[in-house]
């Protein structure tokens, strides 16, 4: 399954060659990255149960145990809480169609700025008009990674994607609609085949995106990914821009009926 302890540990471990770790490398290697019993050497655990937890016989490690993996295998934060999530006990799959909160739905449609709420498998729940304004995929039912796959887009913003639903699968392993987004953009994309056996974990929380709209042309926008406070996986997507800036004035004029921010 995408979200699978030993298959993370795999992946990982191919991506640390032994200089990186400051081990010596020392004649013909067989295997890309470190060898089981270097990588069981550096965090300090036998080798023996380093191969349980890579097939998977042991599911549950201890969080000293964790830790010690985390470090040797050099993640950073994000991939550091993805390896706790999938040593943990798994978070129940969600069934039906997703719950909106009437709260988070005022959210959405009442705010002065583009926003949209995204699920587990960063489909779009739900927009408010500016949003759609300001880009039509941005408008419900579509699915960010789909969309990133199925038309030109930077490699960073791919691999941001992927990443992203990465990390999604460890906190949800056992959801049916992210294992078929999963196992529909593998069949169709080599690059995302590639880029998902990265085992790369993060989600990006804020940042700048480059938009080109028909209308106002290119305009740069912040952007800040909000987790909404319950169990659902939802995420509020929410752009911005200072007002009286060049970008900002832009961004008024998609709507121009619609109140400044603040006021």
């Amino acid at each position: 399954m995408a979200g699978d302890l030993g298959e993370f540990l795999r992946a990982r471990r191919a991506l640390i060659g032994p200089a990186a770790a400051g081990l010596v490398a020392g004649g013909r290697r067989h295997v890309r990255g470190l060898r089981r019993e270097e990588l069981a050497l550096l965090a300090g655990i036998s080798v023996d149960y380093y191969v349980r937890l890579e097939q998977g016989r042991d599911r549950n490690p201890s969080p000293e145990v964790v830790a010690a993996l985390a470090r040797a295998l050099q993640l950073d934060g994000d991939a550091t809480a993805h390896l706790q999530r999938l040593a943990a006990v798994a978070v129940p799959a969600a069934t039906g169609v997703p719950e909106i909160r009437p709260s988070v739905a005022r959210l959405v449609d009442r705010s002065p700025w583009p926003v949209v709420l995204l699920d587990r498998t960063l489909t779009v729940l739900r927009a408010n008009e500016l949003a759609v304004l300001l880009d039509p995929d941005l408008r419900a039912g579509r699915n960010l990674v789909r969309d990133v796959f199925r038309k030109p887009a930077p490699a960073a913003v791919r691999a941001e994607s992927v990443a992203a639903l990465r990390s999604a699968a460890g906190v949800y392993p056992d959801d049916a609609e992210l294992q078929q987004l999963v196992g529909e953009l593998s069949v169709h994309s080599q690059e995302f085949r590639e880029l998902w056996a990265r085992a790369e974990v993060s989600y990006c929380r804020t940042g700048s995106k480059v938009l080109h709209h028909p209308d106002v042309g290119r305009l740069t926008l912040d952007y800040e990914v909000l987790e909404v406070g319950d169990a659902s996986g939802q995420r509020l997507l929410i752009h911005s821009a200072e007002p009286g800036t060049p970008d900002g004035d832009k961004l008024a004029l998609i709507r121009p009926d619609l109140p400044s921010p603040g006021r």
